[in-house]
């Protein structure tokens, strides 16, 4: 999705459970994900490129990406509960920017898949091989190259094929590029063609869709650290989430070191 989106997603999501100056924390990190698009050592070579964002690879990686994200942050979160000194706020500070790079991942889900097209009512259930669709030989992402996907957007009778082949490249199997799947922002191809056929916009279902898989990932993340940590070390927890105040100039500080840190997380899950 694109940036603003991704923000008002996260925010909408997020924002009872966290303080303005968490959720900033967690929608940097999340739009940060779209600033690492290319190989950087000890940065990016922790985990594929394209399955942060459900594009151009297969959708096994792109789980993958998300399964190692969310062992991540919950094994960040732990760490916070458990310190104590001058370490906490790097600690917290690491934890919501990882929290970011993990939800980035799944908003992309629902605009960069034809999830949406194959099922209007329910979230994804995170498992790739029965991914809670009728067929899942048709659950796909975009996986042309970019040269194609180049031509696809100079070309003036794309959407005229896009449109005359619905069936085939949106419900059934064919192949199609990022752009004639994505559903990034209102009025892309992706998300016109949807609301000419089913009279919703596909823009405002993937939305819709991810700010709920969103709210509902941090509950599960919430719930599973009420299991790891003691009673007094949760309590500590959410005190400690409750006064983080961490600021841009924080954030712009450290973000070399936030960047590699999740990369070097990312690593050790391979």
């Amino acid at each position: 999705m694109i940036g603003k989106y991704h923000t008002s997603i996260t925010n909408e999501a997020l924002g009872t459970s966290f303080n303005g100056y968490a959720v900033n924390y967690i929608e940097k990190g999340n739009i940060d994900s779209d600033k690492l698009r290319d190989y950087k050592e000890g940065i990016t070579d922790g985990y594929d490129l394209s399955a942060q964002h459900f594009n151009k690879t297969s959708l096994e990686k792109c789980d993958e990406f998300l399964e190692d994200a969310q062992d991540v942050v919950l094994e960040d979160f732990i760490e916070a509960a458990k310190a104590d000194g001058a370490e906490e706020d790097e600690l917290y500070e690491q934890a919501f920017y990882d929290l970011g790079r993990l939800v980035h991942n799944i908003q992309d889900f629902y605009s960069h898949t034809n999830w949406i097209n194959l099922n209007q009512d329910e979230l994804w259930n995170e498992d790739i091989d029965n991914p809670n669709v009728n067929d899942p030989e048709k659950f796909k992402t975009g996986d042309y190259s970019y040269f194609s996907q180049f031509l696809d957007q100079i070309n003036p009778f794309y959407k005229l094929y896009l449109s005359a082949n619905y069936d085939a490249l949106y419900e059934d199997d064919s192949s199609i590029s990022h752009y004639g799947l994505n559903k990034d922002e209102p009025g892309t191809i992706a998300d016109e063609l949807y609301e000419d056929k089913y009279g919703v916009s596909g823009f405002t279902l993937a939305s819709d869709m991810a700010r709920e898989h969103t709210a509902q990932k941090w509950e599960e993340i919430d719930s599973a650290l009420k299991e790891s940590l003691s009673e007094e070390e949760y309590e500590n927890l959410k005190q400690k989430m409750s006064e983080f105040d961490s600021t841009q100039e924080d954030f712009d500080e450290n973000l070399d070191e936030l960047r590699a840190n999740f990369n070097e997380d990312m690593k050790e899950l391979q």
